[in-house]
This record gives C-alpha cells, sequence and structure tokens, in this order.
C-alpha cells in the first residue's frame, strides 16, 4: 500500500468518501473517540475513511493523497499532539489548500477541538471557526454527527487535493515546525487580510543561527503547501557565502538560469532588472500563483537591495532565509530557534529510541543542554545509535552541546569513500555539485560504491540530493573545512571543472561557475586564471559588465595574465563607461601581444574607448589612421571589426560611409548559422545600420531595419533585451520623423507647434498605448516645447513625469532620456539656476558622445548649452566655458554648416560670454539665447 514517492503520485478527484479522518494514534484516547466517530457517521449513511495503517515515521501512502482528493470534506481531532506528527500535518495541510480554492477552507476542514483552548489550533481560518469545541461523548456526538451531515451536503464536489510535484524528491521529513510553518503561511498571505498584519506583501523571511533548520523549514513548506502555487516553485540560492556586493550579480546569472529553463527561451543579454520584469511578465501572463524560495541572504544587504530580490509581480510569493537580522525591511518574518525539549527527542528517538524514562530524561536533559539545535541533536544521536549500555546522563554527559564539535565526531564516523566526497564538498561553493564530477575527481570507478557512500552522507543529513546532484549541509562543510587538509585535490578539481565549463551547455552551469570562483582562491595560481575567464565572460554575456568587470580585475593582478585578457577587460570597462581604464588597459594588450591578430584587437580596442570619450585624433594615431579598410581575415574577426569601423564613421558625423560599410557585410551576417555572429552580432549591425540611416536623412529605410530587429527578438521571446528596446526607439524616432514631416510643424508659432504635438502624442496613445516608445518620443517633444512658450516649471514638472516613466519602461542609457534631461537642463537656464543646469548637462555629456558622437547634433547643443551655464554659475570655471562654447561652435559650423538655428545660437553664445558689464545684462542675454521669447503681455 505504501507508495515509496508519494509527492510523484497521481491524485484522484472521484467522489469516494464524505469524510477523511485526519487523527493520531500518538494521542490513544483521541484514537479511541476517531473509531467511535467514525462508527456513528457511517450509521448516519456517510462513506468514511480513516486510515488503520499508516504510524507516525510512514511515508504518505498513495491511498491517502487519494483519499483526502476523493473526500467532501476533513474531520480533523485536533488535539495537542496533533500538530507535531509529521502524517498529519501532511493530511492537514493538503486538505487545508485544496479547500482554499474553493473559497471556505473553514468549512470543508472541520477542527474538533477536545482541549480547553485554542492555543494549538492553525491557521487563523480554522481557529476562528473551530466547528467542534471540548469532549466528544455519548451525549455529544449526536449532533456532532448532524453538523457533519450538514456540511457534507454543503460541500457537493470533492476537495480535489493535487499531490503531484513533477520532477521534485520530497524533502526529508522534519520534526515539528509546525507552528512555524503556519507563520510562514499566514505571512505569505498576508496581503489577503489587512486588518490583521501590518505587511502588504506576500513576502517571508525566515531568520536563525546556522543549522537551525530555516533552509529545511522552506522545502518543507513548499512540498506541504505545494497546492497553493499552481504555478509551481522557483528555487535560487545559497547566497551566503558571496560578499553583500556580489549577491546581486550571482542573483543575476541564477534567476537567468532557472528563467531559460523555465520559460524556455534564451534570457542572456537581459540586465538584472529587465530579467525580472521579463520573468514577473510571463509568470504575470499565466496567472499562476508561484513560490519563490531564496536561500541564505547574507549580511550587510539593504532594503533597497533586499527589494531587486523579488519579482515584480502579485502572483509570487517569496520565502527567503537568512542567517542574521536585516536593516528594517517591510516584510513578515519568522525567527527559527530551537526545538523544543519534546520535539528535539522525537528526533533523537529516530536514530535511537530511548527504552525507558530514565533514558527518556537524560535525552530531554541533553536536548535541553544543545538549546534544540536540530544538527547538534541528530549529530549525538547518531554517534551514539549503536553505542552499548544505556543513555544515561553518564553516557551523554561527553556528547557535545555545540553544533562544531557534534558535525566533528559525526564526521570521523564516515567510511573513506564518504569522507573524500565531504573533502570535496568542503573545497567548494555551498551549493550542489553534479555527482559524476566528484566520481572524476575523487577517481571512484566502482560506481555502486560510490551511490553507498553518497547514501551514507545522505542517510546521515550531512548532504542531500538536489535535482541530480549533491548538495553538502552548509554547516558539515564550513566545520569539515576548519579540518581540512587539502593535498593534491584542488588541482584535481580544478582541472575537472575546467572541462565541464568547457561546454557552455552544461547543466547547472551557474553553481559550477561558483564552484570555480571558491576553488579559485584555493589552487594555484595558474589554475585561478583560467577558473575566473569563464565567470567574467558569464557576467558579460548575462549583461552585467560591472561585475564581469570585477572578476577581469582579478585576473588582471596575476602574471598569468594575457593580451587577450587585457584586451577583454578593457571591452568590459568600455561597457561600464571606463573609458580611460579601457584605454589604458588595451594599450597593455598592446605591449604584451604576440601575434598580429593580438596586436589588431588590442589597438581596435583602444581606438574605441578613445571614440568614446570625443578623442578622435588619438583615436586616428591608435588605429584608424593605418588600419582604415584592413580587416582581419578570419570571418569572426573581420565582420565585429567591420561593424566597430561603421560605428566610427557615424560617430565622426560620416553616416554614408558606415551605410556602405554595413551594407557589404549584412548578407554574409544573415546567412551565417546559428551562433555569436548571427545571434549576438547581426542585430549590432543592423542597430548601426538602422542609426546611420537616420542620420543620413533615411528615416523610412531606418524604420524597416529596426522593425526587422524587434521582430527576430520578439519571435525568440526577448521583448526585454536591451537591443530590442534600442530598436524601438530607433523605429519610434523614425516614425515621429516621418510624421512630422507631413505634420510640418510651424517653426514661428510656438503654441500651435506644440498643439499639434500633444495631438500626435494623443493619436499615439489611442493606437500603440501610452507607454509605447512612439508616445514617449513625441510627448517628450511635445513637453520640450514648453520651453519656447517661456513656461518653465511647467515644463520641468511634465518632463520629470515623462522621465520616470521612460526610465521605468525603456531603462535610463539611451537617446530619449538624454533629451529628456537635456529639456530640464534647460528649463534650469530659463529659471536662472545655471548651477543646476550645468550639474544636469555634465551628467548627460558623456554619454551622449559615447552613443551619438562628438559632433552629433544633440551632442554639440549640450556641449553648447554646458559652455553657456558654466560661464553664469559663478563657479569660476570661465575658461572651460569658453572653451566648451569655441569648440561646440567651430564643430556646429564644421559639420552642420553656417545657415542653421544652432549655428546661430553658437556665434551668440561666443559673443555672450565673453560680454563685459553687469551679470544682469548677461542673464537676459542668456534667457533669448534658450529660446524663452516673449511672455504676453510684455
Amino acid at each position: 500500500m505504501t507508495d515509496p514517492d508519494p509527492g510523484l503520485s497521481d491524485a484522484r478527484s472521484s467522489d469516494r468518501f464524505d469524510v477523511f479522518l485526519c487523527f493520531t494514534r500518538a494521542d490513544p484516547d483521541g484514537a479511541a473517540r476517531v473509531v467511535e466517530i467514525e462508527a456513528a457517521l457511517r450509521d448516519a449513511g456517510l462513506r468514511v475513511f480513516r486510515d488503520t495503517v499508516i504510524d507516525e515515521f510512514a511515508p504518505i501512502t498513495r491511498e491517502l493523497a487519494d483519499a483526502i482528493a476523493g473526500s467532501r470534506v476533513l474531520l480533523v481531532y485536533y488535539s495537542r499532539v496533533l500538530p507535531t506528527r509529521y502524517a498529519c500535518q501532511w493530511e492537514l495541510t493538503a486538505a487545508f489548500v485544496a479547500a482554499r480554492r474553493h473559497g471556505a477552507p473553514a468549512d470543508r476542514v472541520l477542527a474538533i477541538n477536545p482541549d480547553p483552548d485554542s492555543a494549538h489550533l492553525a491557521p487563523v481560518e480554522l481557529a476562528d471557526a473551530k466547528f467542534f469545541t471540548g469532549p466528544v461523548t455519548r451525549e455529544t456526538l449526536p449532533a456532532l454527527v448532524e453538523r457533519v451531515v450538514r456540511k457534507v451536503a454543503e460541500a457537493g464536489h470533492p476537495l480535489g487535493a493535487r499531490n503531484r510535484v513533477p520532477g521534485r524528491r520530497p524533502p526529508a521529513r522534519t520534526v515539528g515546525r509546525y507552528r512555524e510553518l503556519w507563520a510562514v503561511h499566514s505571512g505569505l498571505h498576508a496581503a489577503e487580510y489587512p486588518g490583521m498584519t501590518p505587511y502588504s506583501r506576500p513576502v517571508v523571511m525566515v531568520r536563525g543561527l546556522p543549522g537551525v533548520g530555516k533552509t529545511a523549514l522552506a522545502e518543507q513548506y513548499a512540498y506541504l503547501f505545494h497546492d497553493a502555487f499552481d504555478g509551481g516553485v522557483i528555487r535560487l540560492g545559497p547566497f551566503g557565502h558571496h560578499a553583500p556586493e556580489e549577491v546581486l550579480s550571482q542573483f543575476h546569472l541564477a534567476l537567468a538560469r532557472v528563467a531559460g529553463d523555465r520559460l524556455g527561451t534564451d534570457v542572456s543579454g537581459m540586465d538584472l532588472d529587465r530579467l525580472r520584469d521579463h520573468v514577473a511578465e510571463r509568470i504575470g501572463k499565466d496567472g499562476k500563483r508561484v513560490l519563490v524560495l531564496i536561500d541564505d541572504v547574507p549580511a550587510g544587504l539593504p532594503p533597497n537591495v533586499l527589494d531587486r530580490l523579488l519579482l515584480p509581480t502579485s502572483e509570487v510569493a517569496t520565502l527567503l532565509t537568512s542567517r542574521v537580522r536585516h536593516s528594517p525591511w517591510d516584510v513578515a518574518t519568522v525567527d527559527l530557534t530551537g526545538l523544543s525539549p519534546e520535539e528535539g527527542l522525537r528526533l533523537f528517538s529516530e536514530y535511537r529510541a530511548p527504552a525507558d524514562d530514565a533514558e527518556r530524561d537524560a535525552v530531554l536533559r541533553l536536548v535541553e543542554r544543545c538549546g534544540g539545535h536540530p544538527i547538534t541533536v541528530r549529530a549525538n544521536a547518531l554517534s551514539v545509535r549503536h553505542l552499548p549500555g544505556p543513555l544515561d546522563d553518564a553516557a551523554l554527559a561527553s556528547r557535545p552541546d555545540t553544533a562544531p564539535p557534534a558535525i566533528r565526531a559525526l564526521l570521523a564516523g564516515f567510511g573513506r569513500l564518504a569522507s573524500g566526497i565531504v573533502r570535496l564538498g568542503a573545497l567548494l561553493a555551498p551549493v550542489p555539485f553534479p555527482l559524476g564530477f566528484a566520481r572524476d575527481v575523487l577517481g571512484f570507478a566502482d560506481e555502486r560504491a560510490f551511490a553507498q557512500a553518497v547514501d551514507e552522507l545522505v542517510t546521515r543529513c550531512a548532504a542531500s540530493r538536489v535535482d541530480g546532484g549533491l548538495q553538502l549541509q552548509p554547516l558539515v562543510a564550513e566545520v569539515a573545512r576548519t579540518d581540512l587538509d587539502p593535498g593534491d585535490l584542488p588541482t584535481a578539481a580544478a582541472k575537472a571543472l575546467l572541462r565541464l565549463l568547457s561546454d557552455e551547455r552544461a547543466e547547472y552551469r551557474d553553481f559550477l561557475l561558483q564552484h570555480a570562483r571558491v576553488l579559485a582562491e584555493r589552487t594555484s595560481a595558474a589554475f585561478r586564471v583560467r577558473l575566473l575567464r569563464p565567470i567574467a565572460a558569464a557576467h558579460e554575456k548575462q549583461g552585467d559588465p560591472l561585475a564581469a568587470g570585477e572578476i577581469h580585475a582579478m585576473i588582471l593582478t596575476a602574471e598569468e595574465a594575457t593580451s587577450t585578457d587585457f584586451a577583454t577587460a578593457a571591452r568590459v570597462e568600455i561597457a561600464c563607461g571606463l573609458y580611460p581604464e579601457a584605454t589604458r588597459h588595451a594599450r597593455r594588450a598592446l605591449l604584451l601581444a604576440g601575434t598580429e591578430d593580438e596586436r589588431y584587437a588590442a589597438r581596435l580596442i583602444a581606438a574605441q574607448a578613445l571614440d568614446c570619450q570625443g578623442d578622435y585624433a588619438a583615436a586616428e594615431r591608435t588605429f584608424w589612421r593605418d588600419y582604415a579598410g584592413r580587416f582581419p581575415s578570419r570571418r569572426e574577426d573581420r565582420l565585429p571589426a567591420v561593424v566597430a569601423s561603421a560605428q566610427a564613421w557615424r560617430l565622426r558625423g560620416r553616416p554614408r560611409e558606415a551605410v556602405t560599410s554595413l551594407e557589404a557585410i549584412l548578407p554574409e551576417l544573415h546567412d551565417a548559422p546559428p551562433g555569436p555572429l548571427r545571434d549576438d552580432l547581426l542585430p549590432s549591425a543592423l542597430l548601426e545600420y538602422a542609426r546611420a540611416l537616420l542620420l543620413d536623412g533615411h528615416p523610412r529605410r531606418a524604420r524597416q531595419v529596426a522593425a526587422e530587429v524587434i521582430a527576430s527578438f520578439h519571435h525568440t521571446g526577448r521583448e526585454r533585451h536591451f537591443r530590442c528596446t534600442e530598436a524601438e526607439l530607433l523605429q519610434a524616432e523614425a516614425t515621429v520623423t516621418l510624421d512630422l514631416r507631413d505634420l510640418r510643424p510651424d517653426r514661428t508659432d510656438w503654441e500651435r507647434s506644440a498643439t499639434e504635438l500633444r495631438e500626435l502624442e494623443s493619436t499615439y496613445g489611442k493606437r500603440y498605448g501610452s507607454e509605447n516608445p512612439l508616445t514617449l518620443t513625441v510627448a517628450v517633444m511635445a513637453d520640450r516645447a514648453l520651453l519656447a512658450l517661456g513656461r518653465p516649471k511647467q515644463a520641468l514638472r511634465v518632463l520629470s513625469a515623462t522621465e520616470q516613466t521612460v526610465v521605468r519602461v525603456l531603462g535610463g542609457e539611451h537617446q530619449l532620456r538624454y533629451r529628456i534631461r537635456h529639456g530640464m537642463a534647460l528649463a534650469h537656464g530659463q529659471l536662472r539656476e545655471f548651477g543646476r543646469q550645468a550639474d544636469l548637462l555634465e551628467d548627460i555629456l558623456q554619454p551622449q558622445i559615447r552613443l551619438l558622437g562628438l559632433t552629433h547634433p544633440e551632442t554639440l547643443e549640450s556641449r553648447l548649452d554646458l559652455g553657456i551655464a558654466l560661464a553664469f554659475s559663478g563657479r569660476g570655471q570661465y575658461r572651460r566655458a569658453t572653451e566648451l562654447v569655441d569648440g561646440a561652435a567651430d564643430d556646429i559650423v564644421a559639420a552642420l554648416g553656417i545657415a542653421t538655428e544652432l549655428s546661430t545660437k553658437a556665434i551668440a553664445a561666443k559673443r555672450v560670454i565673453r560680454l563685459p558689464g553687469p551679470l544682469v545684462s548677461a542673464l537676459f542675454t542668456a534667457e533669448r539665447l534658450f529660446g524663452t521669447g516673449k511672455k504676453k503681455g510684455e
């Protein structure tokens, strides 16, 4: 009758029973009363299920699961003993969660409380709706049966409790913790009872000392309450072994792995916020509740970081565990302490049951001396399991009362093979590792012996099986590490790990990378660099250049760092905006280069870093002058170099050359087989092509190219990839350009122009939505039109509101946001707040140079306005102001010609900043420069 894996059995929902009786034989009086209740219910014509086989420690049977699913109500004899028994916990939670789907748990789970108070009753829905209170006697039994009959008639269909947990082994059974389980459940559903709790989010933090059972409690909750989360469970972590500043980057990799597995799409290239939004959006579309377990959150994380660990959707409930208290965070908390003496006794008894009351009392005293710490209690029980003689105080007095010595005694009892696995696990990160990896490192040829060693570790709770791998209990690993003599084990582990990491498709790659990170600190320098390289590559691929840069910084400190290492680090630093560092490291790569290919790569990256700073002369000397038109022979190197050269042409205000060079290679990229060239380089090349087309005056073709990029990302389910957002913004820019050609706003009638822009915004909003890139692009133009009408305060207000939407929907590093910030700067200038204006322009100038080029019209205007703002800010930067204005004015004439509005503004600005006389005269002149016009009545 017993199913060896009940969590994987199929639930039956046929209506076979009216009443499922839940009770425990650990309460003899209650068990006797349940027999009488069963007979009375049957006499009343009800079909009743009462288990007569299962005992407290047996697994949950298929028969039990099917009986609950096929019963209309569950009648529980809720004595004080019942919540402490595992089988009863399972039965009650399965029925309760199934009943919640019908909207009235207290009408489907009926509680008989024979005790004088209700302190042991949980959850609150049952405690507040006690079905029957007091002892069951011959006098009260008829009334009880009558109520049950009425409830069964009202219930209608059966509970239909599902009991399948696909692909997941049931966790080890916990002892006790029933109150804590219900506390977690209540916290995760706090938002449903706003009058009963101060917390409004479905988030719970379980806190406690190492080894006290936080992870076990979280896993037990996920198993017992899985029916409450029809969307399943997402497991992330542990993260406690990472420095606080590394947690978000590690969370990023972990979430990417889970998202890729769960959604079946490539999520590389999505930064953390985009990835969170992407996963939340997909979960929200399903409309199913999902439980996210985040294990072992380290100390030192402020609330704003903790908030970024949460998926932004109401469909997700989040359960975190942590060893420490955190700074105040608006979530429910459950503080987990040691087991009670009775619970500790039951845990101890699973390994050696006391023979009499004297032994029982001695064990209780040991449990109390251990503070109820589960690992300490269990390790002591295992150590004395075969001890001859009675378990009296004399025998137990020498047993340790803290975890480390108890764990050491436990480890001393392992066989040679099991001890070898522990030694390996102690060298690695406290996350799962593949069993095949352990066999490879330790040289276990005998599969049967290896399996027995793994079973030994799992049976003694020193490790657990996790999705085909093995994970040491973290506290066991910590203790083992203190006494570890690694010998040549780190070298063997590093070699095996590098073989696994050479496969980009290796399972649980983020776990392997964590092992590599830890092992890099415990092996030779030669292996250290090799282990760190794939970690940096993973962060870069996932769209986290800052984390990749941190790893590269470690690599570059080693003597084994190569020219390629320095060049790769420089490329990542460009993505981080660290252009001087990128230039320095690229030049170092050039010095270390041993081949012409390495020299070419180093020079190219150095030139790109210089271009990002607007130092085109230095970039020309470094690369473009000598290497223009010279490309590597290998296609994998040649095509990226062509795209880089096209970008250089565009940044220099020569988009036609960029268009020509890209058109020569786009067919080759389109025809490339699946891989980095087609999957990564083709979208980059197409986006560069669209930018150049737009700058060269071909918005219609630019729109078509951007639409092609958007379609490719949507086809692969990567709508939130940053390149897809770039394409949407380019498409919007091209579309608005075309529509404004047809609109032909009157540049002399600003009132009419502003009205027409608002009408266009309204049209886009109705057709595409208020947060569509098209709508937002024209909204920014309409907002900025207020500046020409002399309404800076109103402009600031609407620009700030639009910016919040733009950042939330599209992110913050793109041309549209820089346009907003520039408009806000102009508004501050009109308000004569020149210091604030200068600060805003300083923030956007360098990003504009990197993205648009030094001579792009928007960059030129920012340079000009920054010079003006500095001149009038009173900060004593007159020389820099003059250089900015003069340089911008010269570049405006060279790039755009003299017959433009911007060149007129530049000529006026050159005169104004040199004007002698009172400051007020200059201020009024500045107002005219910013295009305020005269207000009505003046």
